[in-house]
Parts: C-alpha cells; structure tokens; sequence
C-alpha cells in the first residue's frame, strides 16, 4: 500500500503539518516510523480519518470534540452534537440576515442625513429599550459601572451593531441655566430590532415607548456637549408651529463626519409634542413615509 510522508499529506489535504501531529499525539492516526529515520509514513485510511477531522471541524467543533466525534462516537452522540450545531447554525443564519437589513439602514441613514439638517418632521418616534449610564452637569460628570447595571450593559453591548448611542434632557430641566441642566448618555436598540434578536428588557433598562414627535438631524462639534443649545433651533421651530413640548428630548447619534478639517458628529433628535391649540396633522406623504423606514 502507497504510504506518504508528512509533508505530502499536508499538501495533498490542505492541513497543516502541526495539525497533523496534533492528531497522531491524540491517536486519531497511526503512521508507520522508520526507527532510523524517524521519518513518519501515512496511509490512504490516515488521510481519510484526517478529512473527517477537517469536515467536523469545519462544522464548528472544536479539537478535541472533533477527535471525539471521528474516534468514539456513536451514531446517537453524533446525532446529538449535529443537533446543537444545527440549531448554532439557524441562529447565526437569522442573526447575520438581520445583520445584512440592519447595515443597508444604516447606510441609509448616512446618506440622508446631511440632507435633514434644518428640515422638521412630524414622525412617530420608534419604540426602544435604553440603558442610561452617564450624566453631566456643568463639568460635573457621572458614570455607572457596567457591573452594576444588572446585567443591562451586557445585554445592550453584546448585540452591536443593532445597539445606538442615546442622548436625553429632561423636560423638566430646559428651564434651569445651562451649566446645571443634566444630560444623560446611554445606549439603545430598537424594540424592532431587540424582538428579531431576543434582547430582554432587564430591570435597569427603559422602556421608551412610540409617541408624536417632531423630528430633525443635528450636527454637533466634536466635544460638544448635548445640552439644550443643541435643542435651540428645534425648540423654536416647535414654538414657531404652536406645538408643546410634552416629554424628554432624545438624541441618538449616527456617526462622525470629517468636514472642512474637522470633526461634525452628526444626531437624530426627537422631541415629543402636542398642538398647542389643535390637534397635530398626522398625515403621511410619500417622503414621511421613506423616512419613517430610514429612521423609524
């Protein structure tokens, strides 16, 4: 019978010769030594048991379970281990589907943003799951620990890229000066996307519900605070239109543009209202409704 050497059957197989001695030290394959030369021979059965290893692994199992599957297993183990990749495999399908939707609206969101500033729109603002872990007032600056969040940073940090930074000045605070008036940072995922991927709503996280809001792009300095000047130009628009302001101001950040030397970071922001005097028309166009599925 042909035998080959070590070399010859990494080339032939595509495996690395260090795996190939990993195997022989696990006993998966039996060469043959030549006592004076040391030189390994393998055989056609040697090359056969390294592909099962190469196709279990390629599966997803890892080394050692590999060995195990293509040395000792039965019929019954493999067919329970097949069952646990499987199910691996249908999640990771559905996750890397919901990856691919939520990549298109982003790019989405980049390419219409520039193009909101200024403009103002009666949208209904989506429903969210948020965790707020920091707030500053003034120079004054408080940060949460993850670990003291119950489990809250975990939950949010690990479904990146479904998760946005959240910005949030309270209704109750626009009237206090400036350098007292207390913003809050977080982090946030649509409840849209937290159903598809089965994010809990943890007891330190929000619940921020859908409500009328008047919505807009802004654009901030690098280092620039989120604070009611942010807010200014909208507030006045909101005044202008006879529209109350009835909730928290919610911005949520959309990326970093590098423009004229410098650093804009561009932001949604959502402010809840009410007509002041008559209900608010809700009535969708053609544009509302593109933007409620860019932004929505």
């Amino acid at each position: 019978m042909q035998r080959y050497r070590i070399g010859e059957v990494s080339k032939m197989v595509d495996v690395p010769v260090e795996t190939i001695r990993f195997l022989e030290q696990k006993g998966l394959v039996s060469p043959e030594k030549n006592t004076e030369t040391g030189y390994r021979f393998y055989s056609v059965w040697d090359i056969n048991l390294i592909l099962d290893y190469k196709k279990f692994r390629k599966i997803g199992f890892s080394s050692r379970e590999t060995v195990d599957l293509v040395r000792d297993s039965s019929f019954a183990d493999l067919l329970e281990q097949l069952d646990v990749k499987r199910k691996e495999a249908a999640y990771l399908a559905h996750y890397y589907q919901a990856k691919a939707l939520k990549l298109k609206n982003f790019q989405s969101v980049l390419g219409n943003a520039p193009e909101l500033v200024g403009k103002y729109y009666i949208m209904n603002r989506p429903e969210n799951y948020s965790l707020f872990t920091r707030s500053h007032s003034g120079k004054s600056l408080k940060m949460t620990n993850a670990r003291d969040t119950e489990g809250g940073f975990e939950e949010i940090t690990r479904n990146y890229p479904f998760v946005e930074h959240i910005y949030r000045l309270k209704k109750g605070e626009l009237m206090l000066p400036e350098d007292q008036e207390e913003a809050e940072w977080g982090l946030t995922v649509k409840k849209y996307w937290a159903d598809r991927l089965g994010i809990q709503l943890l007891p330190r996280m929000e619940h921020i519900r859908p409500v009328t809001a008047l919505f807009t792009v802004i654009t901030l300095e690098e280092r620039e605070y989120f604070t009611r000047s942010a807010a200014e130009n909208a507030l006045q628009y909101m005044e202008d239109h006879h529209y109350t302001l009835c909730g928290d101001i919610l911005g949520v950040y959309i990326a970093t543009d590098r423009e004229g030397g410098r650093n804009v970071r561009y932001m949604e922001l959502w402010m809840p209202i009410r007509g002041t005097d008559i209900p608010i028309d809700f009535s969708e166009d053609q544009q509302r409704r593109e933007l409620k599925k860019i932004f929505g």
